[in-house]
C-alpha cells in the first residue's frame, strides 16, 4: 500500500492484490492490455481531435471508457497531479500515461498523436474563418454560440466530476463528502468572484484538501 500526493491532499493508493483480496471502499480492478506506442497515437489523436475547450470529457472517454488503459480513480488522481503542474492538463496527463505503460519513447508517441493532427486542422479551421469574418460580418453570432457551447461542456465536465466525488466513496459520511465538495465551491468563488491569482488560489485550495484528506486518513487508520 502507497501514500501518493494528490491535487487535494494526499490519498492512500490500494496496489491490485490489495483491492482483490480486501475489495475495500468499493474498488473495482480491471486488467487492460498494454498499449502501444500505435496504441497511444491513435488514443491520444483521438482526444486531440474531439478536445473542445478542454480535454477532461474526452481524456475520460478514450483512457477510461474506451480502451480501459486506467480506472476512474486512477485518471482522477494522475488527472489532479497534471492540473496542479505547470502547462497544458491534456499535455501533462498524455506524458504521465504514455510513460507508465511505454517509457521514455511512450511520451513522444502520445504527443505526437495529441497535438499535431489538431494543430493542423486547427490551422486549417483558423484560416477557414478569418475568411469567412472578412466576407460575412454574421460569422461574429456563429463565434459566440461557440462560445456558449464550450461554456456548456465545462459546466457538465464539472457537474459529472461532482457526482463522481459523492458516488466514489458510498461508505464515507455525507459531511466528508460535501468537504470535499465545498473545496471545488470554494475554487470557483475564489477564482470568479474574488478575482484571485490562479496560483494563490491553488495554494489555498491544495492546503484545505490536505488538511481534509489527511483528517480521513487517520481516521480510516484508526478504523
Amino acid at each position: 500500500m502507497l501514500i501518493e500526493p494528490i491535487s487535494s491532499g494526499f490519498t492512500v493508493r490500494v496496489t491490485r492484490a490489495d483491492c482483490i483480496i480486501s475489495g475495500a471502499y468499493g474498488a473495482k480492478v480491471t486488467e487492460s492490455p498494454k498499449p502501444s506506442l500505435w496504441d497511444l497515437v491513435l488514443g491520444f489523436m483521438n482526444i486531440g481531435l474531439t478536445s473542445v475547450g478542454g480535454a477532461g470529457g474526452p481524456l475520460r472517454h478514450v483512457i477510461v471508457k474506451q480502451r480501459r488503459w486506467l480506472t476512474e480513480g486512477e485518471l482522477a488522481e494522475m488527472y489532479g497531479v497534471a492540473q496542479a503542474l505547470p502547462g497544458a492538463t491534456a499535455v501533462n496527463v498524455a506524458v504521465m500515461v504514455s510513460d507508465r505503460f511505454c517509457g521514455p519513447l511512450g511520451p513522444l508517441a502520445a504527443l505526437a498523436g495529441l497535438i499535431i493532427p489538431s494543430l493542423l486542422l486547427a490551422i486549417a479551421l483558423a484560416g477557414i474563418a478569418g475568411r469567412l469574418a472578412a466576407t460575412n460580418p454574421r460569422f461574429a453570432a456563429a463565434e459566440i454560440a461557440v462560445t456558449a457551447a464550450v461554456a456548456g461542456i465545462f459546466i457538465s465536465n464539472g457537474i459529472r466530476l461532482m457526482g463522481l466525488i459523492w458516488t466514489d466513496a458510498p461508505d464515507l459520511r455525507a459531511a466528508w463528502r460535501c468537504a470535499r465538495l465545498a473545496i471545488g465551491a470554494l475554487g470557483i468563488v475564489l477564482v470568479a468572484g474574488l478575482h484571485l491569482f490562479v496560483p494563490f488560489a491553488m495554494l489555498i485550495l491544495i492546503s484545505l484538501s490536505m488538511v481534509i484528506e489527511t483528517r480521513l486518513r487517520g481516521i480510516a487508520s484508526g478504523a
